[in-house]
């Protein structure tokens, strides 16, 4: 082989290797110290999104968060609906373009033992954290039941704070989530009011978890944010389809033990990519209500669903820019918000349609609930 030919298959080794560093994209997301948000741990950990370097940070506060995304410090990041609602409402140029998961029986009202029924709520005082999840469902719950929001007290807290203080009896009721409910059921005689899976608040969306992306880079990379999502239904389905490796991973990722991770999944679905189409009405889908894991636990035969908000039935496809739109309206009036923003500012299924075209609802179909396995 002459000097030649060597300088030339040497020249052009270095420029693939150059052609492929230069086509791996840096992407950052972010997440809570959260089970159902970590999939994106056995994306990394797996390497499952082509021709992406994925870096997964951890950021507790939704502010800083916002201000992370904002800036562009991250691309995307994983939150609660109703918070995405209130970034959009603050001019955070973000879009829903996937729901990772629905809260089945994660989130609960722990109560004391003097209160039975919704009116027996007045006059008492019930720890949330401010505008997140669980106030919205308090503010929900309240707007059924015709009662004024300020009938109550709100004590503004943290959800560690919250059971804190409902464990020492500073509060009557806490509205939480796992595992920081099952510490306010050490308090004496407290019991479990309801929870997000006797309420039935799956079946419009009302306690979910997003996937939302900075709209300007969205619009610049729309082949890496694709690609993406697509990881991210690919390493939910591994997960459903591997639980026990997929928990070490998610564990090894939060540096939780994997009991912790067991007892989040317990009570979340995992939404796979027809249970997307089906949110938003998507041909081809079905929403979580029309499709629930087996192995899931059922609610009681005589528990109320939401359609009354809506007018129109508890369990229907479609229901998250209507959801979106209650959220709004129902944060406006309670002065978290000051504006409203309509579902179509804030929600994007171009990338679920285009996955869906790409035949991926066949190939991502796993409906196995995580959280067969139970807490221990």
């Amino acid at each position: 082989m002459t000097k030649m030919v060597k300088a030339a298959l040497c020249l052009c080794a270095a420029m693939s290797l150059s052609t492929a560093s230069r086509a791996a994209e840096n992407v950052s997301v972010a997440i809570i110290s959260f089970s159902p948000y970590a999939p994106w741990y056995i994306v990394k950990e797996k390497g499952l999104a082509k021709d992406i370097n994925l870096d997964v940070k951890i950021i507790e506060g939704i502010t800083e968060k916002n201000a992370a995304i904002s800036s562009g410090q991250v691309q995307c990041m994983n939150n609660t609906m109703d918070s995405m609602v209130l970034a959009r409402a603050g001019d955070l140029p973000v879009k829903v373009v996937a729901f990772s998961d629905m809260s089945y029986g994660l989130d609960k009202m722990i109560v004391t033992k003097d209160i039975n029924s919704v009116q027996d709520f007045k006059g008492k005082t019930y720890g949330a954290d401010y505008g997140f999840l669980n106030h919205m469902w308090m503010l929900l719950t309240l707007k059924r039941a015709g009662i004024d929001k300020n009938e109550l007290h709100h004590a503004v807290m943290l959800p560690q704070e919250s059971a804190a203080a409902f464990a020492s009896g500073g509060t009557d009721i806490d509205v939480n989530y796992d595992p920081f409910a099952a510490q306010s059921l050490k308090r004496e005689g407290s019991k479990i009011f309801k929870s997000s899976l006797t309420d039935r608040t799956w079946e419009r969306g009302l306690i979910s978890d997003a996937i939302a992306c900075n709209e300007t880079w969205l619009k610049k990379n729309p082949k890496v944010a694709k690609e993406l999502i697509r990881a991210w239904f690919e390493a939910v389905d591994w997960w459903k389809e591997n639980p026990e490796d997929g928990n070490k991973i998610v564990a090894k990722g939060l540096s939780w033990p994997i009991a912790d991770v067991k007892l989040n999944q317990n009570g979340a679905v995992m939404l796979n990519l027809s249970q997307n189409m089906g949110a938003f009405g998507l041909a081809g889908g079905k929403p979580l209500c029309e499709s629930v894991p087996a192995e899931a636990p059922k609610p009681p035969a005589d528990s109320k669903g939401w359609g009354s908000l809506f007018n129109g039935p508890d369990c229907a496809a479609g229901y998250a820019p209507p959801t979106w739109d209650l959220f709004s309206e129902t944060y406006l009036k309670a002065g978290v918000a000051q504006k409203e923003v309509k579902s179509s500012e804030g929600l994007d299924s171009s990338i679920l349609a285009e996955l869906a075209k790409d035949g991926y609802t066949a190939k991502y179909a796993s409906n196995k609930w995580i959280g067969r396995l139970g807490p221990k």
